[in-house]
């Protein structure tokens, strides 16, 4: 495990809540001059604490459907071919190793049932032998919390990516845009003007038009957490007895907790998700326990994974 100091903390904090504001900007927010900032990003992307730097897109905007596997696999599989062959498939947004009642999950931008069906099959035709089990669930609603975890701060920034198309329409470029600040978030407007063939100026005003209507929410950090001596876990709650005022009041506390990072609304494997980032089984333990405690006539049941390896997040599905 790497131990990071307070200003470490802090700095992952700020570039997870904006991961595309300037070396400047970070070094006035963690008091620090820029070449020491940028030497500290340096050091955190070479000992691979950093993984990346993505936008986070309303794949919802684009009218797509926000579709997830859940993979539980069966004998003698080459898990590293299925990961290669998974990566490779066009609407694939994430790609995940986990552990528990899954051993993998999968998100699809897909544009319709139809295309999501073909992906389904062609994992079939290529895997099934080694697929115990697949469930599916749709996102409705995603809550993106900044990690707080990390400081202990209170103050509450998340991005809510939800089930609403909009009006406002694209073209090519834009799409490109996405595409590269999916990759990586903090690319410079004057790389992203060569590769367009436009100017930085004509970059600047897109970026700032795809914020304004919505598709891009905002830019976020990628961590490798089992290196700073965290693990993460997602819990599926099953509810019951629900009514909208208890509804509500369980997202919202879930929210006020600062080890979670994900709420998510979805239809399928269960009525509602959450990711927390913990440091000890005890503490998954104490937390599930405090949970069940606040709520006992609503949450019915839960089952929980541990995600252990990201392999790839990407919001910006394929044309």
């Amino acid at each position: 495990m790497i131990g990071l100091d307070l200003t470490d903390r802090r700095l992952l904090v700020e570039l997870d809540i904006n991961s595309r504001q300037p070396i400047s900007a970070l070094a006035k927010k963690v008091r620090l001059s820029k070449q020491a900032v940028k030497k500290r990003l340096e050091k955190l992307e070479r000992e691979k604490i950093i993984l990346g730097y993505y936008a986070v897109i309303d794949i919802f905007r684009l009218q797509r459907l926000s579709a997830r596997l859940w993979i539980k696999l069966q004998g003698s599989y080459n898990e590293d071919e299925i990961i290669k062959f998974c990566l490779k498939m066009p609407d694939a947004g994430w790609v995940l190793k986990t552990d528990g009642a899954y051993d993998m999950a999968m998100v699809f931008w897909s544009k319709d049932l139809k295309d999501f069906d073909n992906s389904l099959k062609e994992l079939n035709f290529n895997f099934g032998e080694f697929l115990k089990e697949v469930d599916i669930s749709f996102i409705v609603r995603a809550h993106h919390i900044s990690h707080r975890y990390l400081t202990g701060e209170k103050t509450l920034h998340e991005l809510v990516m939800e089930q609403k198309f909009s009006r406002f329409e694209i073209d090519a470029v834009d799409e490109k845009i996405l595409q590269v600040l999916a990759k990586n978030s903090r690319t410079s407007l004057v790389e992203m003007a060569k590769q367009l063939g436009i100017s930085d100026k004509a970059v600047r005003y897109r970026i700032k038009n795809l914020e304004k209507n919505k598709f891009i929410l905002g830019y976020m950090v990628m961590l490798d957490y089992s290196k700073i001596g965290y693990t993460w876990h997602k819990v599926f709650l099953r509810l019951q007895n629900l009514s909208e005022e208890k509804y509500s009041k369980l997202i919202s506390y879930l929210k006020s907790k600062t080890n979670v990072m994900f709420v998510t609304e979805a239809i399928g494997v269960s009525d509602l998700e959450f990711e927390a980032m913990l440091q000890t089984p005890k503490e998954f333990h104490e937390l599930m326990k405090e949970i069940r405690q606040k709520f006992p006539e609503i949450i019915k049941e839960f089952s929980w994974i541990t995600i252990f390896k990201i392999e790839k997040v990407y919001y910006a599905p394929q044309a």
